[in-house]
């Protein structure tokens, strides 16, 4: 008996106990958390995304775990990720402390927006999915090993948009064409030199840094014009002039002759130093609002193979710094390793956008560039509405793993 408590106070206790006024669960039972969820409902687009919040009363640990029973995909910070299927999904949040207590928030999983227009035909190779399992290069590894360590400006996967891109317009049924010369004229202009009627929007001006590449497509949409080293000068006759500028079908494969091929020769050319048209690869708005890219990218670096090319490329780059001669040509195609969870990268919609392309399509070298480089338009208007917080050209830097990237087997080498 403990000699500080009396015999009287035990009575008490003895009597309260069998009346039952007081119970195991008064005394002795640790409170239970009270688990919330907000927004408790939501309504989310295919493929779209939606932050959720938890919070967590009664006790003083907090701390949450995040789960879906049945579609989509969550982050342990809540960042949910609808499929690609419309539906009804929910995400479930539970307290880490008592993991039976949790909150539930029901997803209304809408269709996608109106599928963005995507150039070229289904058998292009810019418009075919890689295989499960595809052929790889003998060394693909020490390929991308070099790939990492060949730019000056750090190991980070950049996109182009202040400069360094391309600008693309599009006309309509009033757009005015003027007389563009061109040094070299390949599809559409046919020759050297040569001058061609180009339709160009009010406004329309060349990418500002050097390559000051311009894109122009049709009112149909049927047909690309596009120019490399695009200059206005109001004095001169004609005002608009260029050193390479060519058409390509955009109802066609989007892939040029191959230039050991072409006949005649200057047929191969086009505004990419590899030959590919200036769409054909290019992160656009409307894909970004629609939710997909549904085609291979492009993709430059320093340490391309120059000289020589395998298709889509239909010419090879005079320039590139590859590590030990050892580099990646125009043309060959790069891949995201496809057994990556994107979700779990802490990905923006956009940069999630573009990875899910280049595990699915892929992207073909298309340039040389001074750092790693994909690229997305980048007109005024396209220009004003990444800085609307959808993408910066620094969006993927820290979230890939650039080992990821593998080289898929060449094709014909040229």
């Amino acid at each position: 008996m403990n000699p500080a408590v009396s015999p009287t106070v035990l009575i008490l206790l003895g009597g309260m106990l069998a009346c039952g006024a007081v119970t195991s669960s008064s005394v002795g039972t640790a409170p239970r958390p009270s688990v919330g969820v907000v927004p408790p409902t939501a309504q989310v687009a295919a493929l779209g995304t939606q932050q959720f919040g938890a919070s967590v009363t009664g006790i003083a640990n907090t701390a949450v775990t995040w789960s879906v029973p049945d579609c989509g995909t969550v982050d342990q910070t809540g960042f949910y990720t609808a499929p690609v299927s419309t539906g009804t999904c929910h995400v479930v949040v539970a307290s880490q402390a008592d993991p039976a207590e949790t909150a539930t928030a029901v997803v209304t999983v809408t269709a996608t927006a109106t599928a963005a227009w995507r150039p070229f035909n289904e058998s292009s190779p810019w418009n075919t999915p890689i295989p499960a399992d595809p052929p790889l290069e003998a060394d693909s590894a020490q390929l991308i090993t070099n790939f990492i360590a060949s730019t000056p400006y750090g190991p980070h996967l950049d996109v182009n948009i202040p400069g360094y891109s391309i600008p693309l317009y599009w006309a309509d049924a009033s757009t005015e064409s003027y007389p563009v010369y061109a040094a070299l004229g390949g599809e559409g202009w046919n020759g050297w030199p040569a001058t061609a009627d180009m339709p160009i929007p009010p406004g329309a001006t060349p990418d500002p840094l050097s390559d000051h590449h311009m894109l122009v497509i049709s009112p149909d949409r049927t047909t690309e014009y596009g120019c490399y080293d695009m200059v206005y000068d109001a004095t001169a006759s004609p005002q608009w002039s260029a050193q390479l500028c060519a058409t390509a079908d955009l109802t066609g494969t989007g892939v040029r002759t191959p230039a050991p091929l072409a006949n005649p020769w200057w047929l191969a050319h086009g505004a990419r130093a590899c030959g590919f048209p200036l769409v054909a690869g290019l992160i656009r708005v409307e894909e970004i609002e629609a939710g997909e890219i549904d085609h291979a990218l492009v993709i430059a670096y320093p340490g391309i193979q120059p000289n020589h090319f395998t298709p889509p490329a239909s010419t090879p780059s005079a320039i590139g710094n590859a590590p030990d001669g050892v580099g990646v040509p125009c043309g060959g195609q790069f891949q995201y390793d496809p057994s990556v969870d994107l979700t779990t990268l802490g990905l923006s919609r956009a940069g999630l956008i573009i990875m899910r392309a280049l595990q699915t399509y892929g992207a073909y070298v298309g340039d040389y560039s001074g750092a790693l480089s994909l690229y997305a338009e980048n007109s005024d208007a396209a220009k004003a509405y990444w800085a609307s917080g959808v993408l910066n050209e620094y969006e993927l830097e820290g979230k890939i793993d650039l080992n990821s990237f593998r080289i898929i087997q060449y094709g014909t080498m040229y």
